[in-house]
């Protein structure tokens, strides 16, 4: 572009390189068609003309450059892609087109920033004015003639003007906020690429709301789609385009076999989950379960209590062969009587098998009789119980020391107490778990196992890493923040005690050649700080060992510590973020962290001096000196700082990669199409999702994913009406398309189309090519 011996680089000046060219072609083409004209033998003339031109090309070339530089510093670039075509690797991910950012580029962007520089950084006033103009009158059109059957002359030139091609000079005008400059200052942009073995070391994507985290998020996972790898995504507020995504590529990947859909605010439509019901500890029972409630204040002791009360149900439910779930927990916690007898049962007739004791039931029995007739005394609190209980009770407390069990030892002692006293200490437990059982939700994060009705699936994170399945969770957090952190950090806290097995014995222990074998599972977690916990900072200081691969997204460095209630905590969560993605932030602090992280450099300034001395007066025939001067002197300044991510664009972001690498990011988009082969009912889904809350980065137009690809295949999830389709399919008849509002499929699990192919496995086209536009 230009001569690297230049101590500034002249990119910001008229583009004078096309003068020269111009005559230097024209003196080329003269010499070549006529060389007599300038007193040229013929075959010198052939030779002058030759290298006229040459020299031509070079100068074109220099000031092409130039303009592509100034353009690219005036206008923002968007860029449109099926992300199932993009160039895929085992061994890289993409993040984005974009280019490494050195010393040249913040010398770049302060020069840009010069006052001198406005006439080729910004555009031009007349412009503007046109762009204005032009819009004014396809709104006076669109107001005017947009109900005729068909289309005036004047429609005809407003459907002209606003098509964004190239060859059109009053085409709309993009704005996507922030600063052009940013990405301005490298014309020459390349796929910024992540290598696969360094996603171990975990992704923080930082940005404040609607600058495009969802779509970055919809970019990774595809990848991770295709890539055949375990992919979990926890989407706190529950995206639709999001969710529409993970399906839509599922079904180009052929893994719709193995895809969940888990979603709190649909719960007829939802795969179901029980966050307790899978653990390596027994305690973690009572974790997952109480870590909802509050904990500051006097709220710690009673928390403390329910913990404790918790986990001795827990422990006596798993004795009794039990699947612990919250419903199960909430029963037991309400009425803690039937347990106890039960597992007494059990106790006792253990310690008598083991010679221990003998004839203990016929002990309970007399004590009872003797009770029952006031010739035992019993304590105040449990005389007015049945007196069975009391009997079990004084019998497992006569034989403590012979029975030796503390279950039991705890769970008499929590029965022993007054139940209005019983009732406060785990005042709280009880409306958090009603919380959690009452309504559909209930019986989403609360299965029944034995209902063989209910045709939604349940899951459980060892099943969906052994089948190398894909997990989509909306949470539905605005619609109940509260049940919403609280599933959400249980299946934090049940992934990471998965990871800690995994990590020990390998997703099959049983193998015969003692080798662990390692899943590659990749995390995206959403809105992060919503479903956040102390469990998930095991979760990326440890889990990197177990093939975990987490990339957090979040708005500001100030939500982790606010969540955390402790900024030595969050210290500790951001230092095990090695990648570091950063789109535009409001907030100095997390812009900062990533500012702060960067070296400095050398750049170079030009101050302009000039003056006059006047010399009339010493009578040497000197009457005045004048001196300019142009200096060029370096300073030292940030690669860049803070305020530069504050002002970034919306779409593009700043990312340290593997070591501090400094790349400059953007985006690339979804391409918009249509598809009909969407299910309605899915459709209608989603639809109801964008009414109820808007929660993706809406800068762009509204897309519909399902592009070359038939969705109606089964999958393990959802639950439809059936309809006319399903009818045809079953028939062998040809499929035609569905009424925009028929709901389409029945349960999908009993639908037997395999399904059609508008891509292969690996997402090539079948049907033609797919092109990419800019």
């Amino acid at each position: 572009m230009t001569n690297p011996s230049y101590v500034l680089e002249p990119l910001l000046r008229p583009k004078v390189e096309y003068q020269s060219a111009a005559v230097a072609a024209a003196c080329g083409i003269l010499a070549l068609c006529a060389p007599w004209a300038l007193m040229l033998p013929p075959r010198l003339g052939y030779a002058a003309g030759t290298i006229a031109l040459g020299f031509a090309a070079v100068r074109f070339q220099q000031a092409r450059n130039i303009g592509k530089y100034q353009y690219g510093l005036k206008h923002y670039k968007i860029t449109y892609t099926k992300l199932h075509r993009i160039a895929r690797s085992k061994d890289m991910l993409y993040l984005g087109e974009g280019f490494l950012w050195t010393q040249k580029h913040t010398q770049r962007k302060l020069d840009a920033n010069r006052p001198e520089a406005d006439p080729f950084v910004n555009l031009s006033r007349k412009r503007l004015l046109l762009d204005q103009a032009m819009r004014r009158y396809e709104r006076w059109v669109l107001s005017t003639g947009g109900g005729r059957s068909s289309p005036s002359m004047f429609q005809k030139v407003a459907t002209l003007t606003k098509s964004d091609v190239p060859w059109n000079p009053v085409r709309p005008l993009i704005d996507l906020g922030g600063s052009r400059v940013l990405h301005g200052v490298e014309p020459n942009e390349k796929p910024v690429l992540l290598r696969q073995g360094a996603r171990t070391g975990h992704v923080l994507v930082k940005g404040t709301t609607r600058v495009g985290k969802t779509r970055l998020l919809e970019l990774l996972a595809t990848q991770d789609i295709h890539d055949c790898y375990v992919v979990i995504i926890i989407d706190p507020k529950g995206d639709a385009e999001l969710m529409m995504r993970v399906y839509a590529e599922a079904s180009r990947a052929r893994r719709l076999d193995h895809l969940y859909l888990f979603h709190l605010g649909y719960p007829d439509f939802s795969a179901r989950y029980n966050g307790i019901g899978n653990f390596a500890r027994i305690t973690e029972i009572a974790t997952r379960t109480t870590n909802g409630l509050p904990s500051s204040g006097n709220s710690a002791a009673f928390k403390e209590f329910s913990w404790r009360f918790t986990n001795l149900v827990a422990q006596a439910q798993v004795a009794l062969g039990q699947v612990p779930t919250y419903n199960g927990i909430l029963r037991n916690i309400t009425d803690i009587e039937p347990l106890f007898i039960a597992y007494a049962k059990l106790s006792l007739d253990r310690a008598e098998k083991d010679g221990r004791i003998h004839g203990w039931e016929n002990v309970v029995d007399n004590c009872a009789t003797e009770i029952s007739k006031r010739k035992i005394p019993v304590p105040r609190s449990l005389q007015d119980r049945q007196p069975i209980l009391a009997a079990t009770i004084i019998v497992a407390r006569r034989f403590q020391q012979q029975i030796e069990d503390p279950i039991l030892d705890g769970l008499s002692t929590a029965v022993s107490y007054e139940k209005s006293f019983f009732e406060k200490i785990i005042a709280s437990l009880g409306p958090f778990l009603e919380k959690l059982t009452t309504g559909a939700i209930g019986k989403l994060i609360s299965p029944d196992y034995f209902n063989m009705e209910d045709p939604r699936p349940i899951f459980d994170w060892m099943q969906v890493i052994r089948q190398g399945g894909i997990v989509y969770a909306g949470l539905d957090a605005l619609s109940d923040p509260v049940i919403a952190g609280a599933v959400g950090n249980s299946m934090l806290a049940d992934l990471v005690s998965i990871g800690g097995k995994i990590y020990k014995h390998g997703i099959d222990p049983d193998r015969t050649d003692g080798r662990i074998l390692l899943p590659q599972i990749c995390g995206h977690f959403d809105e992060v700080e919503s479903i956040l916990g102390d469990e998930f900072i095991p979760m990326v200081n440890r889990m990197g060992g177990a093939g975990m691969r987490v990339t957090a997204y979040t708005q500001t460095v100030s939500d982790l510590q606010a969540k955390l209630k402790d900024s030595a905590k969050a210290k500790q969560l951001l230092g095990n973020f090695n990648h570091v993605i950063t789109l535009r932030s409001k907030d100095l602090d997390s812009a900062k962290f990533i500012a702060d992280q960067v070296p400095k450099v050398e750049v170079a300034t030009l101050t302009l001096v000039s003056g006059v001395t006047d010399k009339a007066a010493e009578g040497d025939g000197i009457d005045f000196i004048s001196n300019n001067q142009d200096r060029v002197a370096t300073k030292e300044v940030p690669l860049i700082d803070a305020a530069d991510i504050m002002q970034l664009p919306t779409g593009q972001a700043f990312a340290l990669l593997e070591g501090n690498r400094l790349y400059k990011l953007r985006i690339p988009l979804a391409d918009p199409a249509d598809d009909m082969h969407i299910p309605a009912s899915l459709k209608a889904v989603c639809e109801d999702m964008r009414s109820r809350y808007r929660t993706s980065e809406q800068w762009w137009k509204e897309n519909d994913w399902f592009a070359d690809v038939d969705v109606t295949l089964p999958i393990a999830t959802p639950i439809f009406v059936p309809t006319e389709l399903d009818a045809q399919m079953a028939q062998g008849q040809e499929t035609v398309e569905p009424e925009v509002d028929m709901p389409v499929l029945a349960s999908l699990r009993d639908v037997g189309t395999t399904g059609a192919a508008g891509t292969t496995a690996s997402g090539e086209a079948l049907d033609g090519a797919d092109g990419d536009q800019t």
